[in-house]
């Protein structure tokens, strides 16, 4: 019950006094097929679909039971939460992205309008694992002009017991600053959407997705089960749009590096965006964030 107490806590708005302009709604072309939920999408910045079946739950299940995930990830803000995308093996990590293109990609089809898989994880949280507090994800590409999204599909069923996903609805409207992945925005999202009170803790049946903008402000409550709360969660785009990278580096230059697909094969969370493969250019974008 403390841990619960901690988390409502922490998802509150903090009626901080400082606003933060919300973003500008720039028409993009549709992420859903469905006008209706397409709709939704654009209002909430989610939606919950139908996406695989018990059999690819299942599949997908015994393919995770029987991979190596020695190399599981030790955040310092966060006890019992692993997402497989900060593994430092190559091969690894490829293996995640060809099941997920196998098993996930012809799902996604018949939902989304014409989006890739940009990078797949499993992200799992431990028996008895910590919150995971309300954050943004990275910038993946130009937003101005398209959405990217997070497809959140658990292979288990979810509720607030074991750390199902939450949102803090419509927050892709307040979002309207670029997320490099060596920057945490923590605070900044919780200015930004101090005062949204909406804040769904979503249950969902293995093989359901929330389909999320990556500028939706999101976070889990404590796994307060014995069991491991496992879910896949692919990074998609629209399949024309350039795929970016931003990184600060040492000198505060905010960097965009325009990659490929392969980059995040081979890119070390932590590291240098220049140490990897895939990078197809860099520029400066401005000094700090």
């Amino acid at each position: 019950m403390k841990a619960m107490r901690n988390w409502l806590q922490a998802i509150r708005g903090r009626g901080l006094a400082s606003r933060v302009e919300p973003a500008v709604v720039v028409p993009r072309r549709n992420t859903l097929r469905d006008p209706e939920l397409q709709r939704q999408f654009e209002d909430s910045g989610f939606v919950v679909v139908d996406l695989i079946d018990s059999e690819t739950v299942l599949s997908l299940r015994q393919r995770y039971d029987s991979m190596d995930h020695e190399q599981r990830t030790q955040f310092d803000w966060v006890d019992g939460f692993n997402t497989s995308i900060y593994d430092k093996r190559p091969e690894y990590r490829a293996e995640v992205f060809d099941l997920m293109q196998e098993h996930i990609s012809p799902a996604l089809a018949n939902v989304l309008e014409d989006y890739q898989i940009m990078f797949a994880n499993f992200i799992v949280k431990n028996p008895h694992s910590d919150m995971v507090p309300p954050h943004v994800d990275w910038t993946f590409l130009d937003e101005e002009q398209f959405s990217s999204a997070t497809v959140w599909c658990p292979l288990v069923d979810t509720t607030p017991a074991n750390g199902t996903l939450g949102v803090v609805s419509g927050s892709h409207r307040r979002i309207n600053f670029l997320r490099p992945s060596n920057v945490a925005t923590y605070e900044r999202c919780e200015l930004a959407v101090a005062d949204i009170e909406d804040r769904p803790v979503i249950s969902l049946q293995a093989g359901q997705a929330i389909v999320m903008d990556n500028r939706v402000v999101h976070f889990s409550p404590p796994n307060t089960t014995d069991l491991d709360r496992v879910a896949v969660g692919c990074v998609v785009g629209p399949t024309e749009a350039e795929l970016h990278h931003y990184w600060m580096n040492e000198d505060s230059e905010l960097m965009k590096y325009q990659i490929d697909r392969s980059f995040y094969l081979d890119f070390v969370i932590g590291s240098p965006p220049t140490q990897s493969g895939g990078v197809l250019s860099a520029s400066v974008v401005s000094h700090g964030v």
